[in-house]
């Protein structure tokens, strides 16, 4: 059997409200610490090509998966997935139990939107850096539609309660996540772990109104903003605001990638992401 997280721990940790969170910890256990959030649908799997790469040699490596997703609890209510305060908790939660020492946080798609929140309920004065990977700043706003790719209608149907419709409006939208097909054995754990959110997580999610355009221009903190040229999801001037707004932030455009470029380029992503910790972040 692979093992797709090279041997990490995992771990439940409790996060706002009481919900269980699944935590994989892996790398180096003394290394600086970088905390991994993934985007809609997804999990702590679909890092698996960090936690077995190069930066587990010298990183100490943690990765969770957000509410509703993977193996965390999923709450039914639908205003368990609609407050910043929730989504910023959690990843608190995990970073006071694993005890994180100035994390540098990455976060990919929906997971901007979480450090947007992370950064407006507890600052950044704790981090060592933030990264945002294929991302975007607002969302459930009207400014935020022309920063979105042409992917909208397939996740609109990923929230439908007919299985059918969700189960293959999520098969299209993983596989527009990339510029070019996966190997078969990683498609197959991304298929499987997107099927682990509910349609009705989904779809609380899409209805989550914020917009962090105002805190950005704020953070006193290094920040690294890495995009996909042929990104269908999230246009890559999604992530060119986000570097505008953020003072001294670093950009890094993935002329090869689309939504992930972490998976679909992991050795440069994980050599930018070395060097940027290195360079700027110590």
């Amino acid at each position: 059997m692979a093992d797709w997280l090279g041997g990490a721990t995992t771990r439940f940790v409790t996060g706002a409200g009481g919900v269980r969170l699944a935590v994989a910890e892996g790398g180096r256990a003394d290394g600086p610490p970088i905390l991994f959030i993934h985007g809609f649908s997804q999990a702590a799997l679909c890092w698996t090509r960090q936690f077995t790469g190069a930066l587990a040699r010298d990183f100490r490596l943690v990765a969770f998966d957000l509410r509703g997703h993977g193996n965390s609890e999923k709450p039914a209510a639908t205003e368990a997935y609609r407050s910043p305060d929730l989504w910023a908790d959690d990843v608190a939660a995990v970073i006071a139990a694993l005890q994180l020492q100035r994390p540098v946080l990455v976060g990919w798609s929906f997971g901007g939107r979480v450090l947007g929140a992370v950064a407006r309920r507890h600052g950044v004065a704790d981090f060592g850096g933030l990264v945002f990977v294929g991302a975007i700043s607002k969302g459930g706003v009207p400014d935020a539609a022309r920063f979105r790719g042409t992917t909208g209608p397939i996740q609109a149907a990923m929230a439908s309660a007919e299985m059918a419709v969700a189960a293959d409006a999520t098969l299209r939208f993983i596989r527009a996540c990339t510029a070019a097909p996966l190997p078969a054995d990683l498609q197959r754990l991304m298929d499987l772990t997107n099927g682990m959110t509910p349609p009705a997580v989904r779809g609380a999610m899409m209805g989550w109104q914020v917009d962090h355009d105002d805190v950005l221009p704020h953070l006193d903190v290094p920040a690294l903003v890495i995009h996909g040229a042929q990104d269908q999801v999230l246009l890559p001037v999604a992530g060119q605001h986000i570097a505008r707004l953020l003072p001294g932030a670093e950009m890094r455009l993935y002329e090869s990638s689309g939504h992930a470029p972490f998976l679909e380029e992991p050795a440069r992503f994980d050599a930018d992401l070395a060097d940027f910790i290195r360079v700027r972040c110590t």
